[in-house]
């Protein structure tokens, strides 16, 4: 018999007994509990999270109506709707929205504003917040901070500009039309201020949105914790059986490679479905994708099977370096509220290059070079675990 021959019929007799293992069972959990945790965590961290903008109290001295102007431009800009609304109100009628929660903050303009800024000047603009609402007050002082740096922006060219005027005066126009030119040309920059931006949103869980974050970080933990179901492939019966084909002349290896492939394929089978299920179609890419997981889940198994006795040593291992891996890609705490630390080293964990892999099938952007390292990651695996199954081999044989 060949020796590729040998090892397809260890690998039917490896599948066989694999046919022992509660398969469908294990397929509908990859389907189904990664689906549940996915939605729970996005509910669990979105709980509270909906933003749909500051309520800002507009206010200035009676008869003023730079208020009225203010509240129908600025509602009018996309961008600023985004994060916040003006309501244009008299004094006493801001103070009583701020009180019964209506108003998030009060603005409260200066006499002259406008015209104090088309001259260069600095008004004295007064933000009252409420203090039994402080997160609603730091928001309020962040959107006050920005106008002011933009206004801060604009003055600082208003001032160069009638500097530049004060020093030579070109002949035939008025300090008032300069005044007027420059401050048209800036207010055109602030309508026009949304070029210069780029929209972005912001996810805890940085690239991916929350529920298919933790969707696929279950998935992966599931499936690395699968390695004691597979322990028997590399511990007790199974590797004496390989000893006493030694008499035969075969090298135990051919029976190490069966277990892998069964492995390898088994987990495969789990994962395929539920990518199928997850992204609607099975194509070849998504197949091959499955049994490169497959492959690496195959010398995660044999490292923990061969470098622990018993199939409950193996699942405290496994157990052990699947959670490490997952806290580590941030599937547990989202990546955005790791340390600095941490988050520099979530590229080098195999969950977050499975991880990736799985969502560009998903149509989101996945690391570089994921791939390469999954199956760099799982030749370095199999090969490590290969002198421990020879001498639990070797060990096997010396008590036959």
């Amino acid at each position: 018999m060949g020796g590729f021959r040998f090892f397809f019929t260890l690998l039917g007799l490896t599948l066989r007994r694999l046919r022992l293992l509660p398969l469908a069972g294990l397929v509908l959990l990859c389907c189904l509990l990664p689906g549940l945790l996915g939605a729970g965590a996005e509910a669990a961290l979105s709980q509270g999270a909906a933003f749909s903008g500051l309520q800002l109290a507009l206010t200035a001295p009676e008869g003023d109506g730079v208020p009225a102007i203010l509240e129908k431009y600025l509602n009018n800009m996309e961008d600023v709707r985004q994060y916040c609304q003006i309501s244009a109100m008299d004094y006493d009628s801001a103070l009583a929205a701020l009180e019964e929660g209506r108003a998030a903050a009060v603005l409260a303009l200066p006499e002259g504003f406008i015209r104090t800024v088309q001259q260069g000047g600095e008004p004295e603009v007064r933000l009252i917040v409420d203090s039994r609402r402080p997160l609603e007050g730091a928001l309020a002082l962040w959107v006050g901070q920005s106008a002011s740096d933009l206004l801060a922006a604009v003055q600082a060219g208003i001032y160069a500009v009638l500097d530049a005027y004060d020093a030579a005066p070109p002949p035939g126009l008025s300090r008032d039309r300069v005044v007027t030119e420059i401050n048209m040309q800036y207010v055109q920059w602030v309508l026009r201020r949304h070029t210069l931006f780029r929209p972005e949103s912001l996810s805890p869980t940085e690239s991916l949105p929350i529920a298919v974050h933790y969707r696929l970080s279950l998935l992966w933990f599931l499936v690395l914790s699968l390695a004691p179901l597979f322990a028997w492939n590399f511990q007790g019966a199974w590797p004496a059986a390989q000893a006493r084909l030694r008499w035969a002349g075969r090298s135990p290896l051919w029976g190490y490679a069966a277990s892998l492939a069964a492995c390898g394929l088994t987990a495969a089978a789990c994962v395929f479905p539920a990518l199928a299920l997850w992204t609607g179609e099975a194509s070849l890419s998504l197949a091959a994708a499955s049994l490169l997981c497959g492959a690496f889940f195959a010398a995660y198994a044999a490292l923990c099977g061969t470098a622990t006795k018993t199939a409950a040593g193996c699942g405290g291992l496994s157990l052990l370096l699947s959670l490490g891996t997952l806290a580590l890609s941030g599937g547990i705490v989202p990546p955005a509220l790791l340390p600095e630390a941490l988050r520099r080293l979530i590229p080098l964990s195999p969950a977050a290059w499975l991880r990736s892999l799985t969502a560009e099938f998903l149509g989101f952007p996945g690391m570089a070079h994921s791939r390469i390292l999954l199956l760099f990651s799982a030749v370095l695996l199999a090969c490590m675990a290969v002198p421990l199954y020879s001498h639990r081999v070797r060990g096997q044989e010396a008590r036959l």
